[in-house]
């Protein structure tokens, strides 16, 4: 059971891990999110972008969509966090950025015991998303950032234009067409909903 014990002192170090990306966005530091935030919003996120395709018809399996969120970045606690518009400026920076993420889920596979082989496989799927349920999970991952930065008032049109065709390019090759049709109306309608108020006003427009 050591194994375990260890692995979650390790999963706590992800509270104090800070999406340092960010920092390019022009954040403080003391403004940034953390590895522990985030993964929590994009495990939300993707359960419900899975339930509703799945409402529409889609047969997405929604526990393995929550392990890939689980996960997803979880190499990041040892560094390899890359905001997109550097990664976009500097292709071999993001190589370099991958490659060491994948080192650290290699080296954090240790931790896992008896799942360790597991683990590895949900790390390199979700490294090279190709099965519907780890795109869910990447479409989840960009739509939160995105989130964040519209909750933190960092967030600009440049915002949309730089992470709906990533999202677009995404849905293209998913394999469910029903999951593709329907999280391709969401997209849609996204980028206008996002930037329509701040959650204040979602939380009490129904007030009026």
């Amino acid at each position: 059971m050591q194994k375990l014990t260890d692995l979650f002192k390790i999963a706590e170090l992800t509270r104090a891990q800070t999406q340092y990306g960010y920092i390019l966005a022009g954040m403080k530091r003391g403004e940034t999110s953390n590895l522990a935030e985030h993964h929590y919003l994009v495990t939300f996120v993707a359960w419900q972008l899975a339930l509703f395709a799945n409402s529409k018809g889609a047969k997405i399996n929604v526990p393995k969509v929550l392990e890939f969120c689980l996960v997803h970045d979880l190499g990041e606690l040892f560094g390899g966090d890359i905001a997109m518009p550097y990664a976009k400026a500097n292709p071999k920076a993001r190589e370099y950025a991958k490659a060491f993420e994948a080192e650290n889920q290699k080296f954090l596979s240790n931790f896992f015991g008896e799942q360790q082989k597991y683990y590895q496989e949900l790390s390199d799927e979700i490294m090279d998303a190709k099965s519907d349920e780890s795109i869910i999970a990447k479409l989840a991952d960009y739509i939160e950032a995105t989130h964040f930065k519209h909750y933190a008032n960092y967030f600009s049109i440049d915002d949309i234009e730089l992470v709906v065709p990533k999202l677009r390019q995404m849905l293209d090759s998913m394999k469910d067409e029903v999951a593709k049709s329907e999280l391709s109306k969401f997209l849609d309608d996204w980028p206008g909903e996002i930037s329509n108020g701040h959650a204040r006003n979602a939380l009490f427009e129904g007030e009026k």
